[in-house]
């Protein structure tokens, strides 16, 4: 197993030493659990809830987005309407701007939380291998 250090804010000490019986241990659990339960909320969750050309969109205003902790679950709506609104990026993936925003809205947190962690994963693999757009949506685009 391999051995990390991460540096939290005080809020997240006192999170972890309230809820846990030390802060190591709830930094391991947390750690530990995010991926099997993003893998979830790509599978169950997140799945079917947007078309091709949407996830297209919304990944391509995420590129070069630095995902922050404290704005975790808040990236994507803002990137999303500025990407529409400076870059008329609907047009370019011919989509309804009003329907992928309220979209997003009627989404929770930890839905957008997961499904920045997964646009994040896109921009990680393709610089490391070059993954195709076309094959990394299939598991969130809807069905037609």
């Amino acid at each position: 197993m391999k051995k990390i250090t991460p540096r939290i804010n005080e809020k997240s000490e006192e999170f972890f030493k309230t809820n846990f019986k030390s802060v190591n241990s709830g930094a391991e659990y947390l750690l530990e659990s995010i991926p099997a339960v993003a893998r979830i909320y790509a599978g169950y969750q997140l799945k079917g809830k947007f078309t091709a050309d949407e996830l297209k969109l919304i990944i391509d205003v995420m590129n070069g987005t630095m995902l922050t902790a404290q704005f975790a679950g808040q990236h994507l709506l803002p990137n999303v309407q500025d990407g529409i609104a400076l870059d008329h990026l609907d047009e370019k993936w011919e989509i309804d701007a009003d329907k992928l925003k309220e979209k997003i809205k009627s989404l929770s947190i930890p839905d957008i939380f997961f499904l920045e962690i997964w646009i994040q994963g896109f921009w990680q693999q393709n610089t490391e291998s070059g993954v195709e757009l076309e094959k990394y949506i299939e598991e969130l685009k809807e069905e037609k």
